[in-house]
């Protein structure tokens, strides 16, 4: 019998198997807190674009020293968008989410017409409420900030919320407007 002088690397089968087990392990632990960090994060992208929406409108209404609304649109992508008809939350599982238009409101009557100049545009952001929604606190389907900055109207709460299928209610985020107009990111209450 001939041995050989040369070493034989590789791995034997049995270590082979102890590796794979070890990397599934640590796959199967992994993965919920992957998809639970994805959900963050797009909660909390979702929340900074309307976090900057909000200041965009209040800043060109105090620019301007004109009425500047931003309102919930159910046809943001259209070429033509408009403001949603139906009042608060109840027309639609996604809310705001749908997205939503910021314009100046020249002829201060509280509706987006061919007279006043549109300023800004979010189509949708969620495609489901699978992925996440956006609700109102009372129900409102527009904010209108004054000249001076200020809202009309009493305190606003936006709940940025998780997707529907998800238990986690820490996920949630919200975005507080007080009547002098002030954005601030809140908590649940």
């Amino acid at each position: 019998m001939r041995h050989s002088r040369h070493p034989v690397f590789g791995f034997t089968l049995i270590e082979l198997l102890v590796i794979i087990s070890i990397v599934s392990i640590l796959v199967s632990i992994s993965i919920p807190s992957f998809g639970r960090m994805i959900i963050s994060k797009r909660i909390s992208s979702v929340t900074s674009q309307l976090h900057a929406a909000l200041y965009l409108a209040r800043f060109e209404a105090l620019t301007r020293a004109k009425f500047v609304s931003i309102c919930r649109s159910e046809n943001a992508d259209s070429a033509l968008p408009s403001c949603a008809e139906a009042s608060g939350n109840s027309a639609s599982e996604l809310g705001w989410g749908h997205g939503w238009i910021i314009y100046e409101d020249s002829d201060n009557d509280g509706k987006f017409t061919a007279q006043d100049k549109l300023l800004q545009v979010q189509g949708q952001l969620f495609s489901s409420s699978k992925q996440g929604a956006i609700h109102t606190n009372p129900n409102r389907k527009q904010l209108r900030f004054g000249p001076t900055g200020q809202t009309f109207g009493s305190y606003m709460r936006f709940t940025i919320s998780r997707p529907l299928d998800n238990t986690d209610v820490k996920l949630n985020q919200f975005l507080c407007i007080a009547s002098g107009g002030r954005v601030r990111v809140c908590q649940k209450g």
